[in-house]
């Protein structure tokens, strides 16, 4: 496979982990070394661990998972930026450093989600424009050479998927509207090759293993 360094991005249920595990399947039977990362604000382990000891030692802390508390604690002023930052300095490590250092190591990189779909996910949660910062902008456009897979599939087909489907992560259907308007708007200025997720998988597949190479 040609290709370094593989991304791919889209709404909940676009079939992205189907498409994964092909390639992940597909480098195996070549003998081919990878690493498969995913990544998202709040969730990674090191943050989970900072969470779970904050939580342990301010009982006022609102539980894991979604709630109006936790919402409304990430968009104030001060927690938000706090939050934010902390967990941008660890997906800047994730995407940047920790990845280099495995291909450093002569492996291929899977990205489950990458950098826009994080700087979407604080756009949602933060309710702030945190692509007009002159980093983010910078950050996006010095990855335009990698392979940025896009599956691009409806709001309602994203609904329909997810009732069916287990998400770890699911956003609720306003945050699929944001998010897909969110897309809309930035997808098409930082290379992503866009392709239809509402496509038969398997054409899908060698649309893919065209991009990449065989």
């Amino acid at each position: 496979m040609k290709e370094n360094v593989i991304i791919f991005s889209g709404l909940d249920g676009c079939g992205k982990s189907t498409q994964i595990s092909r390639l992940c399947r597909h480098l195996e039977s070549k003998n081919i070394k990878y690493k498969m990362i995913w990544a998202r604000p709040g969730s990674t382990p090191l943050f989970l661990l900072i969470k779970s000891f904050a939580r342990f030692s301010f009982r006022s802390l609102p539980k894991g998972g979604r709630s109006n508390k936790r919402e409304a604690m990430l968009r104030s002023n001060r927690i938000g930026r706090l939050w934010f930052y902390l967990t941008f300095l660890e997906l800047i490590f994730i995407f940047k450093i920790k990845s280099n250092f495995f291909l450093l190591f002569g492996n291929k990189i899977i990205f489950d989600r990458y950098l826009l779909d994080s700087v979407i996910d604080y756009e949602i949660m933060l309710d702030k424009k945190i692509m007009q910062r002159w980093l983010i902008k910078y950050l996006l456009s010095s990855d335009k050479k990698l392979t940025k897979i896009f599956l691009n599939i409806s709001i309602a087909e994203s609904i329909h998927r997810c009732k069916i489907k287990w998400e770890p992560f699911p956003d609720t259907d306003e945050e699929k509207v944001k998010r897909f308007k969110l897309y809309n708007n930035y997808i098409n200025n930082f290379g992503y090759i866009i392709m239809d997720g509402q496509n038969d998988p398997d054409i899908i597949w060698k649309n893919i293993l065209n991009i990449v190479g065989k």
